[in-house]
């Protein structure tokens, strides 16, 4: 499975709705990000100005998860996904559209709170708390 960004942000603010995901994700053993969520995350830690700690962290959040890259396949598949969006009048942000092309690829589910955005789609299998 692929952990999204929102679902990673929800556990590193110690979200109590995220808890009985967190204990789904350690059992299944599978927890994967998308090279685009450590971007995502890395790139807020900066604009939010963090301190050191809390950039360790982050840090240590990723270091224990694996990484799925976003290579060209994950990018051929985002770019079909974003022209039928757009072309359905339903775009959504271009970075959920390359985690969900990463999990497609991968054959992986989302697991997420951003259900509104996931569920457009097609064929992507999606996990919420």
């Amino acid at each position: 499975m692929i952990l999204d960004t929102s679902f990673l942000i929800d556990v590193l603010r110690g979200e109590k709705t995220v808890e009985e995901a967190v204990r789904t994700v350690d059992n299944r053993g599978t927890a994967h990000v998308s090279s685009v969520t450590v971007m995502e995350l890395w790139e807020g830690v900066h604009l939010a100005d963090s301190s050191e700690d809390e950039r360790t962290v982050v840090k240590n959040l990723l270091t224990d998860v694996r990484e799925l890259p976003f290579n060209r396949k994950c990018a051929m598949t985002a770019g079909e996904i974003n022209a039928t969006l757009h072309r359905n009048g339903v775009p959504i942000e271009d970075t959920d559209v390359m985690i969900a092309a990463t999990a497609l690829v991968h054959d992986v589910p989302v697991v997420t709170n951003n259900v509104d955005h996931f569920e457009r789609i097609d064929d992507l299998e999606i996990l919420t708390y």
